[in-house]
């Protein structure tokens, strides 16, 4: 089974050729972070890379020397349907850069936690995983491999239930949350808002994260997943920071109605 790729040409370059370049060009920018502890994941935007493929390098970055060649990446069903969580079962997906393989395995452990589907239909026309995976190739060529999943509902249950299964991969698997924050208000708000939302990620209290989303009115997409990480790295002691934010503004010259992108890494 193969994917072919849904969104090269529209969030990402269409030829290899433009795709090496401009991932080049973003790794030439970033200065690595380095890392206190062992990397558990990251938080990763997902929007056109032209907009914010600079701070998604920023977390890539900071775990392209870690030793795993093993990826969980999680991410908003855009489509609204299904409204369970699926996983892209076995085989491989195409990008410009070549095929990248399914971890077989790990996602029938996946499967195996009872609160996600087996379901490549969920995954066809979403963009949320796809422009994470060249990232991935660029820094690993074929020597490594990933689970996709996305999101239909994001209530606390699912992500309660899916940081247990995927709690115990961690010494084997690195995870990559892919998530923008808030949309479409003005740069000043947006900023404003999504400061107050990465520290709440920062604090690892679900709780208090999704009350924030509530009363800030923060529409980050793939909260749910956000919260998956932050689940599993407070039951593994460790830290969520900040790499670096953005917004589309700073790219685009317009202000007035931007989206907010995080880079954030998990550790302990």
């Amino acid at each position: 089974m193969e994917r072919s790729p849904a969104v090269s040409g529209l969030f990402y370059p269409r030829s290899p050729e433009e795709v090496k370049s401009m991932l080049e060009r973003f790794f030439g920018m970033v200065k690595p972070a380095s890392v206190p502890g062992r990397i558990i994941g990251i938080v990763v935007p997902h929007a056109g890379w032209i907009y914010s493929g600079l701070t998604a390098t920023h977390s890539y970055a900071a775990i392209r020397e870690q030793d795993r060649r093993s990826f969980i990446i999680i991410g908003p069903n855009h489509q609204g349907y299904p409204s369970y969580a699926a996983v892209y079962p076995d085989g491989f997906w195409k990008t410009p850069l070549g095929s990248a393989r399914i971890n077989e395995r790990l996602s029938n452990v996946v499967a195996g936690g009872g609160n996600v589907r087996r379901d490549t239909s969920a995954h066809s026309g979403e963009h949320s995983i796809e422009v994470q995976v060249p990232f991935l190739q660029h820094m690993y060529g074929e020597k490594f491999d990933f689970v996709p999943v996305v999101l239909g509902r994001q209530d606390t249950e699912i992500a309660r239930m899916l940081s247990d299964t995927l709690n115990p991969m961690i010494p084997e698997s690195v995870v990559v949350v892919s998530s923008d924050l808030t949309h479409y208000e003005s740069h000043e708000t947006v900023v404003e808002k999504d400061k107050i939302a990465m520290n709440a990620i920062e604090s690892l209290d679900v709780n208090e994260f999704y009350d924030v989303i509530r009363k800030e009115h923060v529409t980050a997409c793939g909260y749910g997943a956000i919260a998956v990480l932050m689940n599993m790295t407070r039951k593994l002691g460790g830290k969520i920071i900040t790499l670096h934010h953005s917004t589309s503004g700073e790219a685009s010259g317009d202000y007035d109605a931007v989206v907010g992108y995080p880079s954030m890494l998990a550790y302990v």
